[in-house]
């Protein structure tokens, strides 16, 4: 656990430089500002790009609650945020440091550098989507084809090109009939830094970021799927008395089932990377959250209720995205409009009632645990 810790550290720092580099570049040479979050308040790039944007037939880049409703941006972002926090491979990491101050120092670091990482997000999403719209729209195909990075975009088959009114000139449009560009959403972040015809070395380094963000997670999730089958299911309810070499057998048999199986959602994706990262999130939120905040500062609080409102909110959360998020039978979002990505807050909410109510209506913990609740919520802050 600690070896992948400190890799992760280091799959991190490689993460946070290919990502902000770019950023920063494209921020200083389109506004002069090198940083990315003044220049994206403080510069006329949203404007001209709304009027770009409004020109082609979209909406304000920055009109909020464009596509969503205000009250489904608001249940995706607590999804989001409470998501994080119930992530069994982020909350794994606590396991590993000395004592309680430890754990609290490092939590508002990784706090710190998740506002860097998340609040660059809006501004490189503007100069990429300004950078893309004025390197392609409204250009003839010989024009387009003169640029290296489109001509290898496009052997992907993720970048396409066709000039369907036949004027000599590519547009980019809302509808589907009349577009003649169409752009992979997920190839926006590595093609960002050739649009803005930044060194071979930035693009390498972001192909470099990318890669380390999926080994950094992968091996997180792989570590708390490991422990989790070998140890909390196998040795303690199916063998307490299984060798450690069975145990080791164990959790890479299952390790190596999981792999098999992301493998396969890795190819069939179900949605957009975002879309479905939300799902998980959501899930998370949904299913994790609550019995981890209820654990802590409710004594009440018993196996029976976390149980109950673990499964009630992960059931409930699982019905609504299979039904709702992959447009089971053409149905619309029933709750207030709140989509898939966003239902976890309201699964997370029935998760603390049934967890409270349950809790209530069953014997409470015996004092040996509720003793442990209290220390955990006023710990001595031992050295």
């Amino acid at each position: 656990m600690k070896g992948i810790t400190w890799r992760q550290v280091a799959q991190y720092c490689i993460l946070i430089f290919a990502y902000l580099i770019p950023a920063i570049v494209i921020a200083f040479i389109l506004t002069g500002n090198p940083v990315p979050q003044l220049a994206f308040t403080f510069s006329d790039v949203a404007d001209n790009l709304n009027k770009i944007q409004t020109d082609l037939g979209f909406a304000q880049y920055t009109q909020p609650f464009a596509n969503k409703t205000m009250l489904d941006v608001l249940f995706i972002t607590i999804a989001l945020m409470l998501g994080t926090a119930g992530l069994p491979h982020i909350i794994i990491r606590f396991y590993i440091v000395p004592n309680v101050r430890t754990a609290r120092f490092s939590a508002g670091w990784a706090l710190l550098f998740i506002a860097i990482l998340y609040t660059t997000t809006p501004a490189l999403s503007m100069f990429a989507r300004y950078n893309l719209i004025q390197s392609l729209d409204n250009h003839t195909i010989e024009e387009v084809r003169q640029l290296d990075w489109a001509n290898k975009w496009e052997k992907t088959k993720i970048l396409t090109f066709e000039d369907k009114n036949k004027d000599g000139k590519l547009q980019l449009t809302p509808k589907e009939e009349t577009n003649e560009i169409i752009i992979d959403n997920d190839i926006i972040v590595l093609s960002t830094p050739e649009v803005a015809k930044l060194a071979p070395w930035v693009i390498v380094l972001v192909a470099a970021g990318g890669l380390a963000a999926a080994l950094s997670t992968a091996s997180g999730l792989l570590l708390v799927i490991y422990s989790s089958i070998a140890h909390d299911v196998y040795y303690r309810i199916f063998d307490s008395t299984a060798s450690e070499e069975k145990r080791v057998f164990v959790g890479r048999t299952s390790v190596g089932f999981a792999l098999v199986i992301a493998g396969y959602f890795g190819v069939n994706q179900g949605g957009f990377v975002s879309q479905v990262v939300a799902f998980a999130f959501g899930l998370a939120a949904a299913s994790f959250f609550p019995v981890i905040v209820l654990g802590i500062f409710d004594k009440r609080t018993n196996a029976e209720g976390a149980i109950a409102g673990m499964l009630t909110g992960l059931i409930f959360t699982i019905i609504y995205i299979i039904i709702i998020g992959l447009k089971f039978r053409g149905m619309t979002p029933w709750f207030f409009g709140v989509s898939a990505e966003g239902i976890g807050t309201l699964g997370m909410i029935i998760n603390i009632i049934f967890t409270i109510t349950v809790s209530c209506f069953t014997p409470p913990p015996v004092a040996d645990i509720q003793a442990l609740v209290e220390d955990l919520r006023t710990p001595s802050f031992e050295e």
